[in-house]
């Protein structure tokens, strides 16, 4: 008898156990439903903040026909017409995550490059300074000896032989007899090779931020 009164009192705790987890579970989900609808509204008036609704909508849609390749992107065109303005809203912000991540890939390029570029002026620079103190120190000798003045004649000859040599190696100089610089640099072709800079992006949220 008393086996029977505790299994009927264990089937009511049951009940009552179920009923009250039913409970719980609607109330929970009220919440959830709650939370999700404000959590939208929020980052609906987020979006709404950082893109206009012309712009949005654009972007967007040109995002999706740039990737119409993509099955998911072909689908979300194809429902367009239907799709929610929130919808569109994450769609342009991940088309301008994409525009920043090429971005990117440009700003590391053109830093390559321009390190590139820096190394060829350091060494041009250093060719430049040898060149000149060859220059200073012939210079120098030869103040040298217009300084002596006194010399015999055979010496102010041979002065305005070098002179005539140096004057005429200037102008017929081959290649080969030129001098470093004229060798390593040359001032009339600056490295046709060199690559330009890679554009970046301008639909950027910073520079639609910076056009409003």
């Amino acid at each position: 008898m008393r086996n029977f009164d505790l299994e009927e009192e264990k089937k009511k705790l049951e009940e009552e156990l179920n009923f009250y987890k039913f409970q719980s579970g609607r109330q929970l989900d009220e919440v959830s439903t709650v939370d999700l609808h404000e959590e939208q509204i929020l980052l609906d008036a987020l979006l709404t903040a950082m893109f206009g609704k012309d712009e949005t909508t654009s972007t967007a849609n040109s995002f999706l026909e740039a990737h119409s390749g993509v099955e998911e992107c072909q689908k979300l065109l194809k429902m367009w017409t239907s799709l929610k303005p929130l919808t569109q809203k994450v769609i342009a912000l991940a088309a301008d995550a994409k525009n920043l991540e090429k971005d990117k890939d440009h700003l590391t390029i053109n830093l390559r490059r321009a390190e590139e570029e820096v190394n060829v002026l350091f060494e041009e620079n250093n060719i430049l300074n040898e060149e000149n103190k060859r220059l200073i120190r012939l210079c120098h000798r030869e103040k040298h000896i217009s300084g002596s003045g006194g010399g015999s004649l055979s010496g102010k000859v041979s002065i305005v032989r070098s002179t005539s040599i140096l004057s005429v190696g200037k102008r017929k100089s081959s290649p080969k007899l030129s001098s470093p610089v004229e060798k390593k640099i040359d001032f009339g072709n600056l490295d046709p090779q060199r690559q330009p800079l890679s554009p970046l992006q301008s639909n950027s949220p910073e520079s639609r931020m910076h056009k409003k």
